[in-house]
């Protein structure tokens, strides 16, 4: 006999009653958890975008799906890298949850990292090819291949120590631009050397620019790759949040949601090294 059939009325009704209440509930998996996410980064394609007003990219993507899972609306908005990072330092800053933050001592200080990644940052460098063999760098099979020349990077960007310690010495220097786009038309016209940039976006930049004559190159360095993540302003409910994110973004993986959105922006490796 059904379930509801064995309840007298009074009793079946309640039943009835908790039954249309689990229905109506919202998605949340953790009551926790906070009903609504603000969530910045500042315009770095092809991770987050801007089209027509509306806010689009691979980590968006990656993120409304995870924030859905977890019953959370989820609302991005754009803010410059530099002031950004200011706002996550300050105590009193307007800023909750950012991405993709990679993981450093200080930083850890005041934010919330969780233990899975939302993208691995694989640096990489462009260079223009021999074609030009005036102005190209015709090997670059080690960092000591660009002594001498100039480096351009995006402002804020996180160095590599090994690049980073070598600009110290003077062995090459670092030129800072606002924009990725900017930096590989400069390489382009021939005003810099090289660019260092993250591996996926320079190689989106170059096919979107439809620049040619530009060429991936993988000079050996044990710190050319730094994991990022979402990150949280300390709180009592960060940790749980965080935790959260980790349990979603490890279902994704394992589903093959992460590869499928990868897949849309990315396609087959358009440069290699």
């Amino acid at each position: 006999m059904p379930f509801f059939h064995r309840l007298r009325p009074r009793a079946w009704l309640a039943a009835a009653w908790a039954a249309t209440a689990l229905l109506a509930a919202p998605a949340r998996a953790d009551d926790a958890l906070p009903a609504r996410l603000v969530c910045h980064d500042d315009l770095f394609v092809p991770y987050f975008m801007q089209n027509q007003g509306r806010i689009e990219g691979l980590n968006v993507d990656v993120l409304r799906e995870a924030a859905a899972r977890l019953g959370i609306a989820i609302e991005f908005r754009a803010m410059p890298w530099r002031r950004l990072e200011s706002e996550l330092a300050r105590p009193q800053g307007t800023v909750d949850c950012a991405f993709a933050m990679s993981r450093t001592p200080a930083r850890e200080q005041y934010l919330e990292f969780g233990k899975v990644p939302l993208q691995p940052t694989e640096y990489a460098l462009f260079v223009r090819q021999a074609a030009q063999p005036a102005h190209a760098l015709p090997a670059v099979g080690r960092l000591d291949d660009l002594a001498g020349k100039v480096i351009g990077v995006r402002a804020g960007f996180r160095l590599p120590e090994a690049i980073a310690a070598g600009a110290a010495q003077g062995r090459w220097s670092i030129a800072e631009v606002p924009t990725d786009a900017a930096n590989f038309q400069k390489l382009a016209l021939q005003r810099i050397d090289a660019v260092l940039a993250d591996g996926i976006v320079g190689q989106y930049t170059v096919r979107q620019l439809k620049l040619g004559g530009i060429a991936r190159v993988a000079p050996s360095s044990p710190s050319m790759r730094f994991d990022t993540y979402i990150v949280f302003r300390k709180s009592a409910a960060s940790p749980a949040l965080a935790a959260a994110f980790d349990r979603v973004f490890r279902q994704m993986r394992q589903d093959g949601t992460f590869a499928r959105i990868t897949s849309a922006y990315l396609g087959a490796p358009l440069l290699e090294p």
